[in-house]
């Protein structure tokens, strides 16, 4: 067979096949639907390359037999990939899977430019790229772009009704609950020293003779039940905890200690059931080389802090009530920084001739329009010059 003709979109698709009408210029979508005719096509002048590239390797001699065959081989394996493209873009499309159906036909066209270099024939199928998407018009793309646009404001008010946070608050927690995967099994806790900390950062965590107590009102100490003494030794001397001084003699949870919890509450799956297990995750996280048994052990009995960089990088999300209550405070706090609401002015007239604001009621100002400065003279009757 000869070289293949150049193809056009008017002679791209193959002698007697049947045409849909119209099938590359549907309204409103952004390509063909039937592209199956284009596929098969590419297959064909794929084929046709691979069968010139055969006949040239046929024909080759001892000195340059070794570069044909190598040549043949390439364009009959493009040539057998436009082939399967193109049988799978046929059965996508009557599938109806249209989006599908496009990609494999392009592909085929990939596979058939990619035989034609490789035979050294004229690249012919480069033309049935443009066949396979045409371009948008302008009102086309405005339509697409308004289409995108409400489909993200449409996820976009789902989730904040779903979650209650922006979209930038939405990637800090997943951010902040990676954090607490990693962190939080490492501070080697138990369910018990996260109530611990629980009563502590609602203000009712009290000692008193020795012991801690959990009161039944925040702010005051009026009673309750105890709390056990060594969580709360462990957790203050890793400084999650801070024991008060003086006539409260509070215990409250310092800012590591809410960041902590915080991530614990994200990851409760790192959290152990009792004191027991807690203990003897930290005995194995303490053996290292080079410890005695006797250090090991010390070593469980203390809890971890958490790393400086997860302290430095923390940033907690805020839900939009949260953001929303944070900026009125913040109004409250520079309105009465700046003074509040302004005095009431005392509306006060001009200075009288004679130098006194309260001897009498001040006389009305009268521009002149002619020397261009105001007269303080009172209004009257017009009177003629003097000659």
């Amino acid at each position: 067979m000869g070289t293949p003709a150049s193809v056009t979109p008017s002679t791209c698709l193959a002698a007697g096949a049947p045409v849909a009408p119209n099938p590359l210029a549907v309204p409103g979508q952004s390509g063909p639907l039937t592209v199956s005719h284009i596929a098969k096509e590419a297959a064909e002048q794929a084929t046709r390359a691979a069968d010139a590239a055969m006949r040239a390797a046929a024909r080759s001699t001892a000195a340059n037999s070794a570069r044909r065959d190598d040549i043949m081989f390439a364009a009959h394996q493009a040539a057998t990939d436009a082939e399967r493209y193109a049988r799978m873009a046929a059965e996508e499309e009557q599938a109806g899977n249209h989006a599908t159906g496009r990609n494999l036909t392009a592909r085929a066209v990939a596979s058939a430019v990619q035989a034609q270099r490789a035979a050294g024939v004229p690249c012919t199928a480069e033309a049935l790229a443009a066949l396979i998407e045409r371009r948008r018009t302008e009102a086309e793309i405005r339509e697409a772009e308004r289409e995108r646009r409400e489909r993200a404001a449409a996820y976009e008010a789902e989730m904040r009704a779903a979650t209650g946070m922006d979209a930038d608050n939405r990637l800090r927690l997943e951010i902040v609950r990676s954090t607490a995967r990693d962190e939080v099994p490492k501070l080697g806790w138990s369910r018990g020293m996260v109530r611990a900390m629980e009563i502590a950062l609602a203000g009712r965590l009290y000692r008193r003779d020795g012991f801690a107590w959990a009161s039944g009102s925040p702010g005051q100490f009026t009673g309750g039940r105890r709390v056990a003494r060594e969580r709360v030794l462990m957790l203050a001397n890793a400084g999650f905890l801070a024991i008060g001084r003086g006539a409260d003699r509070a215990i409250t949870a310092t800012p590591m200690g809410e960041v902590a919890l915080y991530l614990a509450h994200l990851h409760p799956e790192g959290v152990h059931a009792d004191d027991k297990s807690a203990q003897e995750a930290r005995l194995v996280a303490s053996r290292k080389r080079g410890r005695s048994r006797d250090e090991v052990k010390a070593a469980a009995k203390r809890l971890p802090p958490l790393e400086r960089y997860v302290l430095r990088t923390f940033k907690r999300p805020e839900t939009l009530a949260e953001q929303s209550a944070k900026a009125a405070v913040e109004a409250e706090q520079i309105w009465e920084t700046d003074g509040g609401a302004l005095a009431p002015c005392e509306l006060r007239g001009p200075q009288s001739p004679g130098g006194s604001r309260g001897g009498g009621r001040a006389a009305p100002v009268q521009l002149s329009f002619f020397g261009g400065r105001p007269s303080a003279r009172p209004p009257g009757p017009a009177t003629a010059r003097a000659p």
